[in-house]
């Protein structure tokens, strides 16, 4: 019994399984679709032409009779000035406009064929409501004539809009369809690069680490220790001498610029002074000494002996004794040079010393491929934002994709298995 009801009521129909189409071959098939698409309009394009070409013979027949006398009338009203009026003025330019709007002939391609029918049709309405509304008073025949054209030539111009309006939705979906492909393309192009970026880069990474490890192993094993503490002990024994002498110039030049006060307000010369103040000035000794301290000495022992300076100190009572000064000077003077002249030798050394200049490329070289290393972490976390982009924008494409194609029937498009999505 349950199987006679099985039977009877049957099992509901299972849905068809989708048309597959590899994603190779979607260009072919929507070349194919807009071929079929081209076709259908054609098709639907073959009354509404005929219907419109009868049409525009019927309209080139009445035009002929526009440009005859109107007959069946009485001659009492071919005389009224109205009638007159009509006949020379309203019938020439309805003629004029008629034969104006018939100069293009429709051909062509469906779209074609639609625009050229389609601004016939607007001159014909024009030229009948225009100077042709006044034609009825003398071509009572012809007139619901010219109605009747240009209702049948609105229905064909209907009937192409409905063909091509229909036609416009499946060429935007076609259209649309393409887009994604194109798309879809460029993103697999687009994907493999980055992928490639991403690849080689992390080769590089690999062989960079390894040069640097084989670079900072060598560095470890070069010993510059000896060199670099002779270097650094000449420099400890410079600033030592430039210490030396601040400690003679800087007493000095206290005592001058008391002495400078004291002439000043005895408005007294104090050019005399100047060198011995410029020397005092100087950061670093003069190699030369070239100054003629004396007349400042005298100038500066004058002031000590009428009383009117003090030396304050013991330094500075030192320094301004009996030559003591000047012998100062050219003794931190001098040991200053000799020092500078020995660091400059011995910073030679250091530059040519094999160790060094090794251990010197070495760092450079080391420095470079730390960059490029930071460089190529940079390159390839880029590259891989970039591809999780792409691939998103991909899933996305091929859903739309399958959507578009769901819509213009029971077809589904087979991707790649080999992406990374």
């Amino acid at each position: 019994m349950f199987s006679r009801l099985r039977a009877l009521l049957g099992r509901p129909d299972e849905p068809s399984e989708a048309e597959m189409i590899p994603f190779s071959d979607l260009p072919i098939w929507l070349d194919e679709q807009e071929n079929e698409i081209r076709s259908r309009i054609a098709e639907k394009f073959t009354a509404p032409i005929t219907e419109f070409d009868i049409a525009l013979t019927s309209l080139e027949e009445l035009i002929h009779a526009f440009e005859e006398e109107p007959t069946g009338l009485e001659d009492e009203i071919m005389l009224h000035p109205k009638v007159q009026s009509v006949l020379k003025t309203a019938r020439p330019q309805t003629v004029r406009s008629l034969r104006q709007a018939m100069e293009k002939k429709p051909t062509g391609d469906p779209v074609e064929y639609y625009a050229a029918a389609t601004d016939i049709l607007k001159g014909v309405i024009a030229a009948a409501k225009g100077p042709g509304k006044y034609l009825h008073l003398v071509y009572k025949e012809e007139m619901p004539q010219m109605r009747r054209i240009i209702k049948e030539m609105g229905r064909a111009v209907n009937d192409m809009t409905a063909a091509l309006s229909a036609g416009t939705k499946e060429r935007e979906r076609i259209q649309e369809i393409r887009s994604r492909y194109q798309r879809l393309e460029e993103i697999e192009r687009l994907v493999g690069e980055a992928e490639d970026r991403s690849q080689s880069g992390k080769e590089r990474e690999t062989s960079l680490i390894k040069d640097i490890e084989r670079a900072e192993e060598e560095l470890a094993g070069i010993s510059t220790v000896a060199v670099k503490e002779k270097l650094s002990s000449a420099e400890r024994d410079l600033e030592a001498a430039l210490q030396s002498y601040a400690q003679v110039r800087a007493p000095a030049a206290g005592v001058i610029r008391r002495a400078e006060k004291l002439l000043k307000h005895h408005k007294s010369p104090t050019d005399t002074l100047k060198p011995l103040q410029d020397l005092c000035e100087r950061q670093v000794p003069d190699k030369e000494l070239s100054f003629d301290l004396e007349p400042a000495l005298q100038t500066i022992r004058s002031l000590v002996t009428s009383g009117e300076l003090q030396l304050k100190s013991r330094e500075e009572q030192q320094l301004f004794g009996e030559e003591t000064l000047p012998t100062m000077m050219k003794k931190v003077s001098a040991e200053y040079w000799r020092l500078e002249d020995q660091l400059r030798q011995i910073r030679q050394e250091v530059e040519s010393d094999p160790g060094v200049l090794e251990e010197k490329r070495l760092l450079r070289e080391l420095d470079q491929m730390k960059k490029e290393l930071t460089g190529i972490g940079t390159a390839a976390a880029s590259a891989e934002e970039e591809i999780d982009r792409l691939l998103e924008e991909q899933s996305r494409l091929r859903d739309e994709m399958q959507e578009l194609l769901g819509s213009s029937g029971n077809v589904a498009c087979q991707f790649s298995t080999e992406d990374r999505t």
